[in-house]
């Protein structure tokens, strides 16, 4: 007798065995001649108590299943991912990486200010100090969503600070991202749960892939006695973050890195561990970290569609959006066969052939762009060339 518990989890009865069911037991009632078709009244009457009865086992079922983080959706699966520590990350600010020049020690406050050359504020969600130098540091959108500033923008102090003689920002701001998805988030909870089983390298991938607001990573290691083919140091770290404030991702470095690794990086911060000697005194410990951001390759591609009827022309802008949802992580290679894929996407009334990509607009091939380490591959629309053949 459904609904029942099984190895399987909750089983619940289907509409058709729900209104067998019914009519059996009305039979049993009132005759077996009774007229239970669908358009009779009794028939009619069975077939709405059977639907308001899957409706409740539908909603038993549910609710067994709000308890497993992934199957829970809405309130329900945030609630149950707080017990892994992860929680839907709502819509972030754009961010970018300026490099402050003081000619002393200062302090940059929360709400400190800076413009770009289109007038856009970028400012400190919390206070920072620096000392003399060139410091890097993350400013972050005043409003929310995708700001844009290309990189030596970020150049003008909104707020003024005694000692800051420069800014700059050397790289692109990262832009900001929408509510993660529910389905994002199941995966991110799933990916959290690697750490107590994964190397020391996985364990610095895992917990910098959960700060606030990074979106990619990549981490390469080095651990022979010599340089490597990629230009890493012998015993280093390449780690290379989308995304994510430089004091986060500089804390979670030190916190998981194991001594004696090099790290190659331009971005260069600074983290102060204090620990408590046996007096009961502070020793401060002063981390120095690096790290990289990615660099952004714009991917051109050009292909043709063949009208399958030649009264039909080809809609060569759905093509080029399909082509340009392609999304690469860091350090993948672009394979010009794979876009087939989303080529077909557009429609079926066309054959696409002869797709190649570029990484210059000018070399062209049919086989593959192959990455460097810290690279990112990305698709704009305005980059896809699709000619209609009739």
């Amino acid at each position: 007798m459904k609904p029942e518990f099984t190895q399987n989890g909750v089983e619940i009865e289907t509409f058709q065995e729900i209104f067998d069911g019914l009519v059996a037991d009305y039979q049993a009632v009132y005759g077996s001649d009774i007229n239970v078709d669908p358009d009779s009244p009794d028939g009619q009457r069975i077939a709405i108590e059977a639907q308001h009865l899957l409706d409740i086992q539908s909603f038993g079922l549910t609710m067994y299943q709000q308890s497993d983080p992934d199957f829970a959706f809405g309130q329900s699966q945030q609630r149950i991912m707080k017990l892994a520590g992860v929680t839907i990350r709502p819509a972030t600010r754009s961010q970018v990486d300026v490099e402050v020049t003081t000619d002393r020690p200062v302090t940059l406050d929360e709400n400190y200010a800076a413009r770009d050359a289109l007038g856009q504020s970028w400012i400190r969600l919390t206070s920072v100090s620096i000392p003399t130098g060139t410091t890097t540091v993350t400013l972050f959108s005043e409003e929310f969503g995708a700001i844009e500033a290309g990189a030596g923008t970020v150049t003008d102090q909104a707020t003024f600070v005694i000692g800051v003689t420069a800014i700059t920002n050397p790289s692109s701001a990262t832009v900001g991202i929408e509510e993660e998805t529910e389905e994002q988030a199941r995966q991110r909870r799933n990916r959290s749960l690697e750490s107590p089983t994964s190397s020391s390298i996985g364990r610095m991938f895992t917990a910098i892939g959960n700060i606030n607001n990074v979106t990619d990573l990549a981490v390469y290691e080095n651990d022979t006695d010599v340089t490597d083919g990629d230009g890493i140091p012998a015993h280093s770290l390449w780690v290379v973050v989308e995304g994510g404030a430089v004091s986060d991702i500089v804390e979670t470095m030190v916190l998981n890195k194991t001594g004696g690794k090099g790290m190659v990086g331009a971005v260069t911060s600074t983290y102060t561990e204090t620990v408590i000697r046996p007096d009961n005194s502070e020793f401060e410990i002063i981390h120095t970290m690096t790290f990289d951001r990615p660099t952004y390759t714009p991917v051109f591609v050009r292909l043709d569609a063949k009208r399958k009827n030649t009264l039909n022309p080809v809609d060569t802008a759905l093509i080029a959006q399909e082509i340009a949802s392609r999304t690469f992580n860091i350090g993948d290679n672009v394979i010009a066969s794979d876009l087939y894929s989303n080529a077909f996407r557009a429609g079926d009334g066309f054959i696409p052939y002869n797709l190649e990509v570029s990484d210059d607009g000018i070399s062209w091939t049919d086989e593959r762009l192959i990455a460097g380490l810290p690279e990112k591959y990305t698709i704009d629309e305005g980059d896809v060339t699709v000619t209609d053949i009739p």
